[in-house]
């Protein structure tokens, strides 16, 4: 899919403020925003790109899909971000978009809830 795609799929799903959105880590399931990520201090190219579980301490390996966090990168050797897209010349590999419902009863922030961050 295109950028512009992605991004109007992202707003269907969660609105305009990107900081709100969520996505799911294909290793371990985990749901976390784009605050989440930024809150846990990871750089803006790893949301939706690397689990959130690398920069809150989470010890987890890769493929326990039992919610995690885990310590999954999306740039090693087994890659597994499901999501192509593509932005002019560029291919960025990404997690899927959440569902709504999976993320609405738990706002808190990453440690203590199911949210990504960083945009």
């Amino acid at each position: 899919m295109t950028a512009e795609e992605w991004i109007a799929e992202g707003e269907r799903r969660f609105g305009k403020d990107r900081q709100a959105w969520f996505f799911v880590c294909p290793s371990c399931g985990h749901v976390a925003s784009v605050m989440d990520w930024k809150a846990a201090g990871a750089p803006q190219g790893a949301v939706a790109f690397s689990c959130v579980g690398r920069w809150t301490g989470a010890t987890q390996d890769i493929g326990k899909k039992n919610g995690g966090p885990c310590n999954y990168a999306g740039g090693g050797l087994i890659g597994l971000n499901p999501v192509t897209v593509t932005d002019g010349d560029r291919v960025h590999r990404l997690f899927e978009f959440a569902e709504p419902k999976t993320h609405s009863e738990d706002l808190s922030p990453v440690g203590q809830g199911d949210q990504p961050d960083a945009d």
